[in-house]
């Protein structure tokens, strides 16, 4: 897909894969003048020996983070871990529940931490204005096999981090395509109050959430914050899909957004409004605002994505009782179409060095780490489960900030759910073992700890068996902009859909009817729409 731009984009591409090739390979080649293979021990030799290295971050607020007593994100397991292996000082300049906002302000100010996480809007500002470190070098040394063996499949992710034929970037990477669908959530206990199996249409859900109201007591239908996340994670029960690109009905690359189906889904939800299902707040409610209404008993339902389960589930037992959690199911379709779930480019984050740090191998060596860790030291035995567990509970494996990937999990997935299920245990990696023996916390003993893992993994219709089932059926819709993205993008950031969320939430809320739409589509065409699908088209539509 991107040789689609002609002969340039080709010689391009083509120099960016052969540099990306150099670095996944320069570890496995050696001259016999002087052998390239540097093991994880003398990378931590060479760092202890120069005494203790300071390293600064900033980190977004990862909001059910649970420490232990006298812990924070500036002292906890993983600082003192790469204390004491690395000699390493991980220093907190600040942490933010605005990470995006924080770190654009540190860009212009050029007042950045040695190391932080950006988005790729973010990345090729950086990049472009040379403020980042060269990683070339520090990957080709200190990379583990582990980290090299993730980064080979995913080129062209990679392809995004580098700039002038040099590795910019450490990407994230992805859980997974089975990670990224979404899925209705519903409290356990009403819905078999009400004998509420399954909820196949529009229809159902709508009966399910009068007989919430009716029976249960439901303030509320389902709920909604101010970044109509709810809305954009249910847009697939209509066909539509307002976050990505996709082929328009001329044959060209449109946004989901342009398309009457995203009109369809607003006109609902502005009817739901009208009935009272979304609390009249919506518009002023951060997600935490949100989430109490369900804490307080006044909803019962909300679309979402796997991962719901740390959002609903020992919260909610704290605050409503026991089996008041919510479980997940598939979305409802407006007709009996199959529905399609929208994948956005599959790394969101990049792992970057401030220009100037004298340490950049300090991020490499971190990364190796955080892997070795979740991964790696119970399979090699240098970690028992007892010990690892602590790393990956209470949300403690996404506290690290920049010094942290992400795993695949297709087949952890199918071997947890599948042990979990059938009572015979059959685990493939380090990962699998953490959450089949997190899951038993709560399924043999009742501890909270491992609910939110049930939910995801534990049963018959948790969200990511059904995420399996999901890309099993061939339900993953693509964006077109698969990989980098246009200059013209890049250039306008988040203007265009900012503008199109203040008028979708002006439709929802009844400010305007649902003729605005096209008002408002128009409006996003002249703010800048039209020149940014042209540049789509051009960098990968059909020549």
């Amino acid at each position: 897909m991107f040789l689609k731009g002609g002969r340039r984009m080709y010689k391009r591409v083509l120099g960016i894969v052969l540099a990306i090739a150099l670095i996944i390979s320069v570890a496995a080649c050696s001259s016999s003048e002087e052998p390239k293979d540097t093991t994880k021990q003398e990378a931590e030799d060479n760092t202890t020996k120069q005494g203790p290295i300071k390293v600064s971050v900033g980190l977004p607020e990862i909001v059910n983070a649970k420490f232990a007593p006298g812990e924070d994100y500036s002292n906890n397991l993983w600082t003192k871990l790469f204390k004491e292996k690395f000699n390493i000082d991980v220093e907190v300049d600040w942490v933010t529940t605005e990470y995006d906002t924080k770190i654009n302000l540190a860009i212009a100010s050029g007042e950045l931490p040695d190391m932080f996480t950006v988005n790729i809007v973010q990345l090729n500002q950086l990049m472009e204005a040379g403020m980042l470190e060269d990683l070339t070098s520090s990957y080709e040394q200190y990379a583990s096999p582990s980290l090299k063996e993730m980064i080979e499949p995913n080129r062209d992710i990679v392809e995004t981090a580098m700039h002038d034929g040099k590795l910019m970037a450490i990407p994230r990477l992805h859980y997974g395509d089975e990670t990224s669908t979404s899925f209705l959530w519903a409290r356990k206990d009403w819905l078999e109050g009400n004998g509420i199996k399954e909820v196949k249409t529009i229809e159902d859900f709508e009966n399910m959430m009068e007989a919430f109201k009716t029976n249960n007591g439901a303030k509320f239908g389902t709920m909604l914050d101010k970044t109509l996340g709810a809305f954009f994670e249910m847009a697939s029960s209509f066909h539509a899909y307002p976050k990505i690109w996709v082929d328009g009905p001329d044959g060209k690359i449109v946004y989901g957004a342009t398309l009457p189906e995203t009109k369809n889904a607003l006109a609902k939800w502005a009817e739901w409004y009208k009935k009272g299902y979304i609390n009249k707040d919506f518009a002023t409610m951060d997600s935490a605002a949100m989430l109490r209404d369900a804490y307080n008993g006044e909803v019962g339902t909300y679309a979402q994505q796997n991962w719901a389960g740390w959002q609903v589930g020992a919260d909610m037992v704290k605050n409503e009782g026991d089996g008041t959690y919510f479980v997940s199911m598939n979305l409802p379709s407006v007709d009996s179409d199959k529905i399609l779930y929208p994948r956005q480019f599959s790394n969101s984050v990049y792992s970057v060095v401030r220009k100037g740090y004298e340490h950049p191998e300090v991020l490499v060596e971190l990364i190796n780490t955080y892997i070795d860790v979740l991964d790696d030291s119970i399979g090699n035995g240098t970690m028992t489960l007892e010990e690892v567990l602590p790393f990956n509970t209470n949300d403690m494996h996404h506290i690290t900030g920049p010094f942290k990937v992400e795993f695949a999990h297709y087949q952890d997935i199918k071997d947890v759910s599948s042990s979990i299920i059938t009572g015979k245990e059959n685990l493939g990696s380090g990962n699998a073992v953490l959450f089949y023996n997190e899951i038993l916390k709560w399924k043999n003993g009742g501890d909270l700890v491992g609910l939110g893992r049930y939910l995801q993994m534990g049963h018959e219709t948790a969200s990511l068996v059904l995420g399996i089932s999901h890309v099993d059926n061939d339900q993953i819709k693509k964006t077109k902009v698969w990989g980098a993205m246009p200059q013209a993008m890049l250039d306008y950031g988040t203007t265009l859909d900012d503008l199109l969320i203040e008028g979708y939430t002006k439709i929802i809320m009844g400010v305007e009817d649902i003729s605005y739409y096209d008002t408002l589509i128009e409006a996003w065409r002249h703010a800048g729409g039209n020149e940014v699908t042209e540049a789509v088209n051009k960098m990968y539509g059909k020549k």
